[in-house]
């Protein structure tokens, strides 16, 4: 009889831990640059990629690619690489396939980091940009292709959910490379590598590792897609020290559980907020009103942990957030306690008027990241700021 498949909650415990009748029941840290050789033919070997090898901690270390190795089970991919922040693993993908005089299709709604990289840097070396709204990317990327279709879903901070399949298959058709930033939608929620996108990035400093304490990102996909990224890596010197690997670790086991609560705590709040006189609009892909509600439920298994909402204009939700005591006034998302920014002061800092407005950002949205608090408790605070 055929062996079941594990339960994700099952892999994200056990993913990455060492195997055998007297092994450690945790990956242990092995804290060293660098790694004695028997010989010259054992550096050979090493040179040949045969396995069990280790030579300098940049390139690769053992703690490191346990960790590399349990979420790419999570994920569902054949290969991962983990970097020392979500923005390094998000430039070592651009910088590995795109070249001078290729055009990027990205989401104008799109994380600020990565459409500033794309806008301010990868522009002085001839690669040009182009925003497309996310509705619209599939029928951009057949009609007009290029080099790459980079987006978001959900995405930052507008919630809007892309139709990933679609994206993903027109991309084939143009002979384009997807690359998505599922941050917001980690495998818990949503497998887009099943859905066809070529690459899937995630900054796992956010969901991922879940406590607010370790910078990470990780880019993940097929061997052939990834591993050339992997000998990229080692160039850029973006690597992850063996301790954060370690927490990454650590912190995967609870992925499943913490999501299941950061979610529910989400449509709670965010079905509160909808009913507040004082908010003008909340963007939850939970919510019926959201206009991606139903590709929502067929494309994800929950919603997500992210709520979004806006007071109007600018001294409404400086005012509110201003007025926040127990959710933190911070940048980045996913950890365990509650966190709010405002994007215009944040994420979507340095944008024009016009590029707000394409992505969809007012000056009197605020993004809320819902923690694993008791949800009466962040819903006073909420009523308390609102005033």
């Amino acid at each position: 009889m055929a062996q079941r498949p594990q339960g994700l909650a099952t892999i994200a415990v056990h993913a990455g831990v060492p195997e055998g009748g007297n092994s450690p029941l945790t990956t242990p840290i092995v804290q060293s640059t660098t790694y004695r050789f028997e010989s010259a033919a054992q550096v050979q070997a090493y040179q040949r990629g045969e396995g069990g090898l280790f030579m300098y901690s940049r390139d690769e270390n053992p703690t490191v690619r346990a960790a590399e190795e349990a979420v790419a089970r999570i994920e569902g991919a054949e290969a991962a690489v983990l970097f020392a922040s979500g923005m390094g693993a998000m430039t070592t993908a651009l910088l590995g396939l795109v070249s001078a005089g290729d055009e990027v299709i990205a989401a104008s709604a799109l994380y600020g980091g990565t459409y500033k990289l794309l806008r301010d840097v990868l522009s002085r070396f001839a690669v040009r940009l182009r925003p497309v709204a996310p509705e619209d990317l599939a029928k951009e990327v057949v009609e007009r292709p290029a080099k790459l279709c980079v987006f978001e879903s959900p995405t930052n901070p507008t919630l809007r959910i892309v139709d990933v399949a679609r994206v993903a298959e027109a991309c084939r058709k143009a002979r384009a490379v997807s690359v998505i930033d599922s941050t917001f939608g980690p495998p818990v929620l949503q497998h887009p590598l099943e859905s066809g996108v070529d690459v899937v990035m995630h900054s796992a400093t956010k969901y991922l590792n879940g406590h607010s304490d370790h910078l990470l990102g990780v880019l993940l996909g097929a061997r052939e897609r990834i591993e050339p990224l992997r000998l990229l890596s080692r160039r850029l010197g973006a690597a992850v020290d063996p301790q954060a690997a370690y927490d990454l670790l650590r912190s995967l086991k609870t992925l499943p559980i913490r999501m299941e609560r950061h979610c529910s705590n989400a449509l709670r709040i965010a079905t509160w907020l909808e009913a507040q006189p004082a908010v003008r609009r909340v963007y939850y892909p939970g919510l019926e009103s959201h206009p991606d509600y139903t590709l929502a439920r067929k494309q994800m298994s929950a919603f997500g942990g992210m709520v979004t909402f806006s007071l109007g204009d600018k001294e409404r939700a400086f005012r509110f957030w201003d007025r926040q005591k127990l959710i933190a006034r911070a940048a980045s998302l996913g950890g365990t306690e509650s966190i709010s920014s405002l994007p215009i002061l944040f994420s979507h800092t340095g944008y024009s008027r016009e590029e707000l407005a394409r992505a969809g950002v007012d000056e009197g949205m605020v993004r809320l990241s819902v923690g694993l608090e008791d949800p009466e408790d962040l819903i006073a605070d909420l009523s308390q700021a609102l005033g």
